[in-house]
């Protein structure tokens, strides 16, 4: 019986090691790519191209240093622990953040399918143990940036980020789930994903990441439920016409418009249902019939799941009769006219997709027609930008999408 029992338990490790080499190699339809940093009792590095930190396998880890190693404690007051699974020789990540927000790890998975959901999770803990670096201790904070493939510019631009939010310690090793979902473009077939430490190096900020997986359809990792949530207006007399977008929706339920006179306290004025799912495009409106001289407005999307997200907020003073821009869709030049109740200072903005500034020139409005031509848009690639005027003290005038053919 003694020797039956021996075989019998030798028989089901072999079984459970097959298995679990199966699974890696092999992987289910709904998972593209996974990543466990691979087992053994040594220490090593990643393979080149993945991560912009530098590899330290003989002492313990500097800022900016990682090593994958079967235990935690990349330095003596850390967490000292196995990799998420409990496998004594199972890898992880392990890192000591950089001075200041940088990448350390990024991937490329291509066949997938357009118009899909997706999701990037993966397991984090706060390696310092509890009360290291004392109450102003350095959190981590992770953000996953999800870019697509434009073949017309052959480059990679951004379709989504969201954050883990700040990793708090614990009294003992605890590995925490993070990630999101995010709707796949139509026609595209390749994602690239990038892992950023968003918080800054320093006392803290010391972090382990383990089986990274990228997968069909939604997690329950943290998610983001639009994408591309912007909100803008314009103004004709005392209407405000309210306009934002969405890039891509998941669960999506509807819109309140809400208004503000003071920037705090808020009333919802309309509701609009929402795509649900959608990796396309959508356009949304509302107007203000009851638009006073100096108006806040934000838009608060409602998830099927009763979460919710809150748009940027704008403040809109009905100080221009009309404003218009074009052409539009545009190649070389925009004209911008507008019909000012006040002669002031201005200044017109032009902004990407992802908010960052790439034109700024200042305008002398005088009360009544003005027109501005921009040439500088020629510069441009093609694509979908804003075009924004704001007074010289921040006071939203008149703000629109246009679009570079």
């Amino acid at each position: 019986m003694k020797t039956k029992f021996y075989l019998l338990v030798i028989t089901f490790i072999l079984n459970l090691a097959f298995l679990k080499t199966k699974a890696q190699t092999s992987l289910p339809d709904s998972v593209f790519v996974t990543e466990t940093f691979g087992s053994g009792n040594g220490k090593t590095s990643l393979p080149a191209g993945r991560t912009t930190y530098s590899y330290n396998g003989s002492s313990s880890l500097n800022d900016g240093d990682y090593m994958l190693y079967r235990k935690t404690n990349g330095r003596p007051e850390w967490h000292e622990t196995t990799d998420h699974t409990g496998n004594n020789n199972g890898r992880a990540m392990v890192i000591n953040a950089g001075m200041t927000p940088s990448e350390f790890y990024r991937d490329t998975v291509q066949s997938l399918t357009g118009n899909t959901v997706y999701n990037v999770t993966l397991y984090i803990m706060n390696t310092n143990t509890l009360g290291t670096c004392g109450s102003s201790a350095l959190l981590p904070n992770l953000q996953f940036v999800v870019e697509y493939y434009n073949s017309t510019t052959s480059s990679y631009q951004t379709l989504t980020s969201f954050n883990s939010g700040f990793i708090p310690q614990s009294a003992s090793p605890t590995w925490l789930l993070v990630g999101g979902n995010f709707v796949n473009p139509v026609g595209n077939t390749t994602i690239r994903y990038r892992i950023i430490n968003n918080s800054t190096g320093g006392c803290g900020n010391d972090l382990a990441i383990d089986d990274i997986k990228f997968a069909r359809g939604v997690t329950n990792a943290s998610t983001l439920p639009v994408t591309g949530f912007q909100l803008t207006a314009q103004t004709n007399d005392n209407v405000v016409n309210l306009q934002w977008q969405t890039l891509s929706e998941i669960n999506t339920s509807h819109f309140i418009a809400e208004k503000s006179v003071d920037g705090t306290n808020w009333n919802a004025i309309d509701s609009v249902a929402a795509a649900g799912y959608s990796s396309l495009q959508k356009n949304y409106h509302s107007n203000d019939y009851k638009a006073g001289y100096l108006n806040y407005y934000r838009i608060k999307q409602a998830d099927k799941d009763g979460r919710f997200t809150y748009s940027n907020i704008i403040r809109v003073n009905v100080t221009a009769a009309s404003a218009k821009v074009y052409p539009n869709p545009f190649v070389s030049q925009v004209q911008v006219d507008i019909i000012a109740a006040a002669s002031q200072k201005a200044v017109v903005i032009i902004t990407d997709m992802q908010g960052r500034k790439l034109l700024s020139k200042s305008w002398n409005l005088t009360k009544g027609n003005n027109s501005y031509v921009i040439t500088e848009v020629k510069q441009l690639p093609a694509g979908m930008y804003f075009i924004e005027v704001k007074g010289t003290d921040g006071t939203a005038i008149y703000k629109t999408a246009i679009m570079k053919n």
